[in-house]
């Protein structure tokens, strides 16, 4: 188990003890560095490239080398946490992604049926968009056909009812003139009779005056 590094190690101090090979520790450091964080992580290496970081840090000296070094540091302890839960979540969705694939064997048949289904579908709801908007047009011009329609309906209504007034004022005159007509007739009848009657006078009285 590595040991904790307290506020007081933060600071790179020259070691006075037993010598360290900071070369190879580097070299070690290298190795690290060209194995993927979860390789590190999985072969248990992770704290063990924390102190060789660690090592390098307090003896190295380079004043160049020494903030980098502190952030190494910093980001590896805090990758102690934070990989656990990545790989767990990776995991978790990998037994997920191979527990469907083993329910859905035939899931890419399934979606180039359904896209083509999909595609059909599209197809037709254009062609029937289309034909709504075809039909929209022909609507809006029968129903201005038949506001022209009932126009003229109501203008030949109009027209008809005042033909049928004149046809009674007609009607009436007509009745009139019958009866004129008639009585006319009637005093020609009278008068012919009259005239009738005269003329059988007018003859005896010829034959008594005038024989």
């Amino acid at each position: 188990m590595q040991d904790e590094v307290g506020e007081s190690d933060t600071t790179p101090q020259q070691n006075h003890g037993e010598s360290v090979n900071v070369e190879q520790q580097r070299k070690k450091l290298k190795q690290y560095m060209d194995m993927s964080i979860e390789s590190i992580f999985e072969t248990n290496q992770l704290n063990n490239m924390e102190r060789t970081v660690d090592t390098i840090y307090h003896h190295s000296g380079d004043a160049l080398e020494t903030p980098i070094l502190g952030d190494l540091k910093k980001q590896l302890t805090g990758l102690k946490d934070k990989i656990p839960s990545l790989l767990s979540s990776i995991n978790s969705a990998e037994a997920e992604r191979e527990s469907l694939c083993k329910q859905n064997p035939d899931l890419p048949t399934k979606l180039s049926q359904v896209k083509l289904a999909l595609q059909a579908d599209e197809s037709k709801l254009l062609e029937l968009t289309s034909e709504e908007a075809r039909l929209e047009v022909e609507i809006r011009k029968l129903i201005e056909k038949k506001e022209s329609v009932l126009s003229q309906k109501a203008s030949a209504a109009e027209s008809v009812e005042r033909r049928k007034q004149k046809m009674e004022e007609l009607k009436d005159i007509e009745a009139i003139i019958k009866k004129a007509e008639y009585s006319c007739f009637q005093k020609r009848n009278e008068l012919s009779k009259v005239n009738a009657t005269i003329n059988v006078t007018l003859m005896d009285a010829k034959r008594v005056l005038f024989k």
